[in-house]
């Protein structure tokens, strides 16, 4: 804490201001005339906290600075470029005026002009016309003059209409004088041997650290501060408002849960501002205690909705009935709606991670006790450009650990205000009714509204029918993440780099436009556009041009320097293995790339299983054909859809697209794979398998994790059956492993790839191997221990894995990035 003055707030501004240092606070620009004492205690009479004699520096008072620093910045640069600008307005959601903005356009929609005014039929549309309709309901809401407007009235759409509303306070009097919190305490009472007045201080305690709070003032500051940093890092925050309208019309019937992807801190940011902006009410947003602790940012949070959870409370019993009890209520009692990420953690390589269904059981226990009649669920996709959190995630898969949340790393967070990140898009699902999807009727329920909290428990039935839907919400996130520039372009250069070839713009630009067309076709939405496709590239190359980058005309990595990393990185730190320098820096751009790649496996993880399926079954058949065996069309089906089940259930973990869709979906993915020439299937049965463009972008999107899988399973091979091993051990046994392999001169070693590498991988492809029955996990001390037994041999898995290696069209997988890391170096 730092008390404030006159200097403190030059030296604030010069920091970030750097091009100012020599100038003056005087002259054109509005801030530097605002006496700077005047413009802190304003901030602070917004925040009712103005103290004139004692008034405080806090970290909320340095971030709404830096936003409105930033804004000037915005500002300034804007009329620098366009000082003469003038633009038609119109009424915005946000309260603003707005630009008539060009949304998402693509060729295959745009109307062409015809001198003929006859009419013509209406076409059939076409995947492409469909996805570039979809995609230009997305608008930019902070987009200059459309932003919203943040001193105007909110009036909001409340998400659980009542006749009465509690306010915060309310609510915590409301749980504690609730009858089911004394039934909890009195047993708790008896249990312990305490006095019921003590558990009663104990239970406020826990309700304050919990419970949520609202400030306007402060919420309203923070909407300065994102719009004004937004406006500065970022492209656009792009949001479907004809699926935001879609929600907003089902509300106030009954409690609202908004569920969104878990890819980055922002997303906690991006939902209480898009509230804002289209008036509905601003959800409780369940938080961390890492953020709790955080000097003045807890603080900040409180008031903007958020209520706290520990991590871990298995076993604070109290704790865990208490915050059960603050959670029904905010559900059943409360009108805001309640915000969580059903992942529980975010997802560090940008796939789905396996849903945890404990908070979503406390907050479905009022609709199974009949006090609410329904729950309605909105899925919500949120999608990155670039996540701010990159480089971060990178190192924390390699072994780096993760940095404590503190106050003085936000202020070290500020120096990304001179990058950028592109855009963001927000996507809402459609809206889904518990008491429908669970197929109920008002009968069915269980009335258990009137037991003790610490009696009420979900039955077996109940929590599967919650994983149902824990694994539907997820499908629900996914479809509707849209698949931007760099993800296709990661996913196009990867495939090109496996197969030791380069790329230039014009080849780059006719691979991702097959790979929309492709993507279009599966469903997914696509923000390129065919119209500035080159344009689309070299801005995607300049965000993340610390991953790739054009070199002599051709698409490389961006050099890393091994001696740079030993600097940066403390080995007697690292989780697991501690990797030398040199591995790093092949390692690093790889796992970047591979990041962006993560979010198209929703569409390809299953095409990619079938085309395996379909390179087994031709090697079958032509080894039958020298031995007089027959097969057929059934036959042939048949066994593809056994192998896809067979890889379906291995990757169960890996890739959460679980949907009880698969029949269809195999239709589907075989269909685009005959479109696309990839495959050949005769009525005889026959089946032949083209080795062009498509069949390798497919297979590259899964190659890495294969190789995880394979490398895995020959590590714990070499473990005799007798030996009893931690997570840990095993992780640093793999992690050497495959450091050993990618040290092989030139980097040529078969079936590996940097990606084994990475720990959060390592350990779902652990736990997959336990639920499957390979490894036995002692419930006691969880040391591990390798299967002997009938049925789960590791070598035949080992076998397997090593196959579908093999009918892979790359030889190898980091020998580019080893030779492109090798070169840097020698000329350091």
């Amino acid at each position: 804490m730092f008390t404030y003055n006159n200097a403190l707030f030059k030296c604030i501004l010069q920091i970030l201001l750097p091009h100012t240092r020599n100038t003056h606070f005087r002259g054109r620009t509005c801030v530097y005339n605002i006496c700077p004492c005047l413009l802190m205690q304003c901030m602070c009479v917004g925040l009712g906290c103005a103290k004139r004699s004692n008034c405080y520096f806090t970290a909320l008072h340095f971030f709404l600075l830096a936003a409105i620093v930033a804004s000037v910045r915005v500002k300034s640069n804007d009329m620098e470029m366009n000082p003469a600008a003038a633009t038609e307005t119109a009424t915005t959601p946000g309260g603003g005026t707005a630009r008539r903005e060009r949304r998402f356009e693509d060729d295959a929609s745009t109307p062409t002009s015809s001198a003929s005014s006859a009419p013509t039929p209406t076409p059939t549309p076409t995947p492409a016309s469909i996805a570039a309709d979809y995609m230009r309901n997305f608008e930019n809401i902070i987009q200059p003059g459309k932003e919203a407007s943040m001193t105007r009235e909110f009036n909001p759409q409340v998400a659980y209409e009542f006749e009465r509303y509690l306010n915060p306070q309310k609510l915590k009097q409301h749980v504690l004088g609730s009858e089911k919190l004394r039934s909890i305490l009195e047993h708790y009472a008896r249990k312990t041997q305490q006095p019921l007045k003590k558990m009663q201080q104990q239970a406020k305690a826990i309700i304050d650290e919990i419970g949520l709070d609202r400030n306007m003032a402060i919420i309203r500051w923070c909407g300065i501060a994102i719009t004004a940093i937004g406006q500065r890092i970022c492209d656009g925050f792009y949001v479907n408002s004809a699926s935001m309208a879609n929600v907003r019309k089902d509300m106030g019937r009954c409690p609202v849960l908004y569920l969104p992807s878990h890819r980055s801190y922002m997303d906690f940011i991006l939902m209480s501002y898009i509230c804002y902006y289209y008036d509905i009410e601003i959800p409780g947003i369940a938080a961390g205690m890492d953020f709790h602790s955080m000097f003045g940012m807890g603080t900040m949070l409180r008031k903007t909705g958020a209520f706290f959870m520990r991590r871990s409370f298995s076993n604070d019993e109290l704790y865990w009935d208490i915050f059960r009890e603050y959670m029904y209520a905010l559900v059943a009692n409360y009108h805001i709606g309640v915000e969580f990420f059903i992942e529980g953690t975010r997802s560090r390589n940008f796939k789905a991670l396996v849903p945890k269904v404990g908070l979503l059981s406390m907050a479905l226990l009022p609709y199974f006790t009949g006090e609410v009649p329904d729950v309605m669920i909105v899925p919500v996709s949120v999608a990155y450009e670039r996540v701010l959190e990159e480089q971060l995630f990178v190192y924390e898969l390699l072994g780096v650990p993760k940095p404590k949340e503190t106050t003085k790393g936000f202020f070290k967070a500020l120096k990304i205000i001179d990058e950028r990140f592109g855009k963001m898009f927000l996507d809402f699902g459609d809206p889904i009714s518990v008491r429908e999807f669970f197929g109920h009727d008002s009968g069915q329920r269980m009335q258990r509204a009137g037991v003790g909290g610490h009696l009420q428990k979900l039955n077996r039935q109940e929590i599967e029918l919650i994983k149902q839907l824990a694994n539907e919400i997820i499908y629900q996130q996914q479809r509707r993440i849209v698949i931007n520039t760099f993800n296709l372009l990661s996913l196009y250069y990867a495939s090109q780099l496996y197969a030791q070839r380069s790329s230039n713009i014009d080849e780059l630009s006719r691979g991702l436009l097959h790979l929309k067309r492709i993507f279009n076709q599966l469903g997914a939405h696509v923000s390129i556009k065919a119209s500035s496709i080159k344009a689309d590239i070299i801005d995607a190359v300049e965000i993340h041009s610390n991953i790739v980058q054009f070199s002599q005309a051709r698409l490389q990595f961006t050099p890393l320097a091994a001696k740079q990393l030993a600097t940066q990185i403390d080995v007697k730190r690292m989780k697991a293995h501690a990797l030398c320098p040199s591995t790093m820096a092949v390692a690093v751009p790889m796992l970047a790339l591979q990041l962006y790649v993560n979010p198209c496996l929703f569409w390809l993880a299953r095409p990619a299983y079938l085309l395996l399926a379909a390179l087994k079954e031709q090697r079958k058949q032509e080894q039958q054909q020298h031995s007089s065996g027959s097969y057929s069309y059934d036959s042939t089906l048949s066994a593809l859809h056994s192998y896809v089940s067979s890889m379906d259930s291995l990757f169960q973990h890996e890739f959460i697209i679980e949907s009880n869709r698969e029949a269809v979906e195999f239709e589907t993915h075989l269909q685009l794979l005959l479109d696309e020439k990839v495959l050949e299937l005769e009525a005889s049965g026959r089946i032949k398998v083209q080795d062009n463009e498509c069949a390798h972008v497919i297979l590259a999107a899964l190659a890495p994790f294969l190789c995880l899988y394979y490398q895995l399973a020959v590590t714990l091979r070499q473990i005799p059956f007798d030996i009893e091993f931690s997570n840990k051990d095993l992780l640093v046994r793999v992690q050497k492993h495959v450091e050993q392999l990618l040290q092989q001169p030139g980097g040529a070693a078969p079936h590996v790839h940097p990606y084994c590498l990475a720990l959060d991988n390592l350990n779902i492809a652990i736990q997959a191997l336990i639920q499957r029955g390979y490894l036995l996990k002692c419930r006691d001390s969880g040391q591990l221990r390798v299967v002997d037994a009938p049925g789960k041999c590791l070598r035949q898995l080992e076998q397997q894995l090593l196959e579908y290696c093999q009918l892979m069209p790359f030889a190898q997988y980091s020998m580019a990035a080893n030779q492109q890391a090798q070169c840097h170096i020698a000329k350091l």
